[in-house]
């Protein structure tokens, strides 16, 4: 009996012990990302949104920011593009939230015109804090509902046709019946 007692015992405090850990191992996002909208097409500017919680029990201040956008990092001949990075000095105060909501961006006309992770990092005055965004970049034709609708204009004409065609046939097939009269002999 002692020996199923201390294994229950060593598993109880093992249990109450590791408990502490995964309650601290949760923290509340510090950096949100998102954008305008929900999704984008080529050469369309968008924005983007940032925000920052500063969940320390101190005051931070927020010195720099820099946003890449994964698939867009491109060299275009003069520069490297898909990536910004801007000095600020905002300060902020214990739990308190500051939301970038200035930064803009355009999708790319070219090849890199897809969908792109967005990593964001907010350079503080302890330690730099990081978080991710999706910029949406559809591969569905732009001009889709153009499309569409005229698929929908062949099949009413298709429609249309058919009934002029079975109406033509039903009243060619209804001829008057033909009576034939006996004629009279004449000797």
């Amino acid at each position: 009996m002692n020996k199923k007692m201390l294994v229950l015992s060593a598993v109880i405090l093992s249990t109450i012990l590791c408990v502490p850990l995964v309650i601290a191992a949760y923290e509340p996002y510090e950096v949100t990302v998102w954008t305008d909208k929900q999704k984008y097409v080529a050469g369309e500017k968008g924005t983007l949104y940032i925000a920052f919680y500063n969940n320390r029990d101190v005051a931070a201040t927020i010195q720099n920011i820099t946003i890449t956008y994964y698939s867009w990092k491109a060299y275009t001949g003069e520069k490297w593009v898909g990536n910004e990075t801007r000095t600020v000095n905002i300060p902020l105060s214990a739990k308190d939230t500051y939301v970038f909501d200035d930064i803009t961006f355009t999708v790319p006309t070219d090849g890199r015109a897809v969908p792109t992770t967005v990593y964001v990092e907010i350079g503080t005055d302890h330690e730099p804090e990081s978080g991710n965004g999706y910029i949406n970049v559809p591969e569905v034709p732009r001009y889709m509902e153009q499309i569409v609708t005229l698929l929908t204009i062949l099949v009413v004409l298709l429609i249309v046709c058919t009934i002029i065609i079975a109406a033509t046939i039903f009243l060619s097939a209804r001829r008057p019946q033909v009576t034939w009269k006996p004629t009279e002999k004449t000797e």
